[in-house]
């Protein structure tokens, strides 16, 4: 939900030339907006996004498709320090895997990165040239288009894409493991608090492990007993029993997966009163919420709001159409706007005040 509501806020309201939002990119009928959704919801939870840029023949942009951002490695730099090419993970296991930063040149798909600074018959000449796995020349038609790719760069990460929401990747990966093993504690019904202990041989009969099975099978599953009785004609005969503590599993696991969405929200950097959590004239106060708000907009996605506005004003300035007309060669405003107070108490399930000098938007 952290990330979620992160994109969210990323996306806003689109961007602010409503001309350029609802602009038909693809071949498919694609928009703009269309677009912009999954890059957003790959920079909330990758910290970064990308995009597939396929030329004509005159070298231009002429169909821009969401590319996957887990699927993106990087290749090492060239000596000048500029990175030319990418690998995509071919293999769907692949793209799960953590810790694999740059690429692996075996088994990935080899894509040029999209240069803006390059001039459209550099662009031609190398898609005219290209060849494929076989080393057989494919031109234009088999090229395979170009990235561009944007991603977050860190101390010690810098070259390659390394999400801050790797820190909680093992968090994010435990709170499904907890809910299934708490299921299975649930529907074992292991709910006994004795342990009985048959004594006169280590290594039973069949006979009596069958009478056994009977005499014990309700001490565990969905119908399982606390108390088990059991006769004897003799004191002497009588089994040993233990008395059991049974761990309280249910407090077991509130306290896990708190600590786990603690440990994301935090790595988000996403406030709990814009999740829902604290709610104005409850929890919180109007005010709080407008703070948080302002904080998340300025602190939390404005990078990745701006990476998201070069880069479309990047791949899109020189965008041509079938008919030789460029729709987005003077356009000075590739900006997103943010939500509204109003739209992101919605948002949260915030209650709004309706006038109390403190306005809404």
């Amino acid at each position: 939900m952290c990330a979620e509501r992160k994109a969210q806020f990323i996306e806003g309201n689109g961007f602010k030339d409503k001309t350029f939002y609802k602009a038909v990119i693809d071949r498919a009928g694609g928009t703009m907006d269309s677009l912009l959704q999954p890059v957003t919801n790959n920079s909330s939870y990758l910290e970064g996004w990308a995009v597939r840029v396929n030329i004509n023949a005159n070298g231009h942009p002429c169909e821009v498709l969401h590319q996957p951002k887990e699927q993106v490695r990087p290749y090492f730099p060239e000596a000048d320090g500029v990175t030319r090419w990418c690998g995509l993970v071919r293999n769907p296991a692949a793209v799960a895997k953590r810790g694999t930063t740059y690429a692996n040149r075996s088994g990935m798909q080899k894509v040029p990165v999209f240069n803006p600074r390059e001039k459209p018959e550099e662009r031609l000449k190398r898609a005219l040239d290209w060849r494929n796995d076989k080393d057989e020349v494919v031109g234009l038609q088999g090229y395979p288009g170009e990235i561009y790719y944007w991603f977050q760069k860190r101390t010690g990460a810098y070259l390659h894409p390394r999400p801050l929401i790797d820190a909680v990747l093992d968090d994010v990966y435990s709170e499904p493991n907890l809910k299934r093993s708490r299921a299975r504690d649930l529907d074992s019904g292991y709910s006994a608090q004795v342990m009985i202990t048959e004594y006169g041989t280590t290594k039973p009969t069949q006979e009596v492990l069958d009478a056994n099975d009977i005499k014990y099978g309700q001490f565990v599953g969905p119908e399982g007993s606390r108390i088990l009785l059991q006769y004897a004609d003799k004191p002497e005969n009588k089994p040993s029993v233990d008395t059991l503590t049974a761990p309280d599993a249910s407090k077991r696991y509130v306290t896990d997966e708190e600590a786990i969405k603690a440990n994301i929200r935090e790595a988000m950097q996403m406030p709990g009163v814009l999740l829902g959590r604290e709610i104005a004239g409850k929890l919180g106060s109007w005010q709080e919420f407008q703070d948080a708000v302002a904080y998340v907009q300025a602190l939390v996605v404005n990078s990745a709001q701006r990476s998201i506005e070069r880069g479309f004003e990047a791949v899109f300035c020189d965008f041509q159409l079938t008919d030789g007309t460029q729709p987005f060669k003077n356009l000075k405003d590739f900006s997103i706007e943010n939500l509204t107070l109003q739209q992101a108490a919605a948002l949260a399930g915030q209650p709004a005040p309706a006038d109390n000098g403190n306005p809404a938007v």
